[in-house]
């Protein structure tokens, strides 16, 4: 399918710009220079089908780190096997030698370039000041935008669908659907391992990779298939605890940008580091999987570092400190070398399994017919719980209603002893939770 990259030097708009032809807001956009560390994709609809369009890492002059020569690494692998490049620079404040570095390495790969300036509000400033300037780059009249007012954002998007054409692009004829996906949200603290994980599903350098904690800052989606199903996986930014997060910084979107790559989840993916332990910033995080009641699996990654027997160790804890999610698959990875990913898979498959799992009411009231004469049923003074029968509501996740005389007489005993007779004699429900209802029964 047809490729479009952008790309520029740090903070003159590319996310800005990127959100406003993608129509959404994937990427983080806060007024600090390099603020998007992955590589960014998105679908784009057009009349001549969808291409692909791709924000890259701030592109630096001079890297001064390592993870700024990953950075670079990777946006020129991208700028490679793009059709088209949208070359982005600052209408605003103009060219600087920045820009002329990144501009002498864009005619070196011999890709297709449009020249957009960004930030150009201004018009008279920018037409008497910068103008000028950025002619003396030599990719001819630049096409004047301002992202983030939405100005010229239509007549970009059809320029670059006729430079698509122009070069004999493939727009693909239908964009892909990501309805039809298992939509799995990868979590956990920093540097657990999550973009390393990520990766080796993906089989690509997607997510930065370093020792740095929070490396990876955006949300980064990729729609991939794999033993014949689709999956839509979301690498998120790693959770910290609020208190150690200023508001309005980076790390306070990633935080609300994971949340919500949780809430439109199926499967929730909590990396642990095993070299670690189980924290308490890990039990938060399992928490709030389990009271947004999303299916979950539990990765301990990092197995080739820790003793065998320090395994058996973290099985336990798993099941001391972690066992209001009990029901979740637990696997052992080591991502960077491959291990533990296609059991990953198959645990991310028993998790949907169970997440959309229907049981049929004659069948679920005639196998725990016998186990709910033994729970023990609530009463009041004047007359004690009855439950007359039970059906399955909906899925995602499985909600039961158990039709009784008196809800108010319920209970949470009750409640965890009927989800306990379900998980026992009618189904697992591996890696699923369960969600009870009583209702009082309608006498006809």
């Amino acid at each position: 399918m047809a490729t479009v990259v952008i790309v520029g030097k740090p903070n003159v708009g590319k996310s800005t710009l990127f959100n406003r032809l993608a129509g959404n807001k994937k990427n983080i956009v806060v007024d600090e220079p390099g603020v998007t560390r992955d590589v960014i994709y998105a679908r784009v609809k057009c009349d001549e089908g969808a291409f692909t369009l791709v924000d890259t890492c701030g592109f630096f002059d001079q890297p001064q780190n390592e993870l700024e020569e990953k950075m670079r690494q990777k946006t020129e692998s991208m700028l490679k096997n793009a059709d088209l490049l949208v070359f982005v620079v600052d209408g605003q404040k103009g060219i600087t030698t920045q820009d002329e570095d990144v501009a002498q390495v864009l005619r070196k790969i011999g890709v297709p370039i449009l020249l957009v300036a960004n930030k150009t509000e201004n018009r008279v400033h920018y037409e008497r000041n910068v103008l000028p300037e950025i002619f003396k780059l030599g990719f001819g009249e630049p096409i004047a935008v301002s992202a983030e007012h939405n100005i010229g954002v239509r007549y970009l998007l059809d320029r670059i669908v006729e430079k698509l054409m122009e070069v004999g692009a493939r727009f693909e004829e239908e964009a892909v659907s990501e309805d039809s996906a298992v939509k799995v949200a990868i979590l956990g603290k920093p540097n657990a391992g999550k973009s390393s994980i990520f990766n080796s599903i993906l089989g690509m350098e997607r997510s930065l990779v370093t020792e740095i904690p929070g490396t990876t800052r955006d949300v980064v989606d990729e729609l991939v298939e794999f033993g014949g199903k689709r999956y839509l996986f979301v690498d998120t930014a790693g959770l910290r605890r609020p208190s150690r997060v200023e508001m309005k910084t980076i790390e306070s979107y990633g935080n609300l940008r994971a949340v919500r790559a949780l809430e439109r989840s199926d499967v929730a993916v909590i990396v642990i580091d095993a070299t670690a332990g189980i924290t308490r910033q890990d039990q938060r995080l399992a928490s709030l999987v389990q009271r947004r009641r999303k299916s979950s699996v539990v990765v301990l990654n990092k197995v080739d570092l820790v003793a065998s027997e320090r395994l058996e160790d973290l099985k336990r804890a798993f099941e001391s400190e972690l066992r209001f999610i009990s029901y979740s698959p637990l696997v052992f990875t080591s991502a960077v070398k491959g291990k533990g990913i296609p059991e990953l898979m198959q645990a991310i498959d028993q998790a949907y399994e169970s997440f959309t799992r229907r049981v049929s009411t004659s069948f679920l009231n005639a196998t725990i017919e016998r186990a709910m004469a033994f729970i023990p049923l609530p009463r009041s003074r004047e007359r004690s719980l009855k439950i007359y029968y039970i059906t399955q509501l909906s899925t995602k996740p499985p909600t039961f209603v158990a039709f009784c005389n008196d809800p108010r007489l319920a209970n949470a005993a009750v409640e965890k002893a009927i989800e306990n007779s379900i998980r026992r004699y009618v189904d697992p429900f591996t890696g699923s939770p369960i969600v009870i209802l009583f209702r009082k029964r309608r006498r006809r």
